[in-house]
């Protein structure tokens, strides 16, 4: 049984346009929120440059949940070609498959796993050997900023 849709024109790129959508209307709602609640002053600032280890924490513990959904669009996609036997699905064309494949698994270890065991590891920790903060909270920082950064351009 071959399905064939050729005829369906839509983007090359439909998990990156996917992607993009999600993450607009998250950001809208999230938008929404903040400005009807009247949290905007220092809430931005106060996340960019802080060095307080449960802050830190909890901003892995989101940016592993942005990259969890966005690996999850590769999964739907991934299972969309392996719906019906030879299903000659529109995004997929020669090595496409394998390199969708390749990016949901980097993705899911690399861009989720370890930063939901890192931000987990953050939070819990110094409660745990009751320390007030980490030994070093500038590099913490710089360690969540590179990560998130590398993560995007990923």
């Amino acid at each position: 049984m071959t399905i064939d849709l050729s005829n369906f024109n839509l983007y090359q790129n439909s998990d990156v346009i996917v992607a993009w959508v999600f993450s607009l209307i998250i950001g809208a709602g999230l938008f929404y929120y903040l400005t009807k609640k009247k949290k905007w002053g220092g809430l931005i600032i106060d996340y960019i440059t802080t060095t307080n280890h449960r802050k830190i924490g909890i901003m892995y513990l989101l940016s592993g949940v942005i990259f969890f959904f966005r690996g999850g669009i590769d999964a739907l996609l991934i299972r969309t070609q392996l719906a019906a036997p030879q299903l000659d699905f529109w995004v997929f064309q020669q090595d496409k498959y394998n390199g969708l494949f390749t990016t949901h698994g980097t993705i899911m270890i690399f861009f989720v796993a370890m930063p939901l065991l890192i931000g987990l590891m953050n939070v819990v920790v110094p409660l745990q050997i009751g320390a007030k903060d980490l030994a070093f909270p500038i590099m913490n920082s710089v360690s969540f900023w590179l990560f998130f950064s590398g993560g995007s351009l990923i």
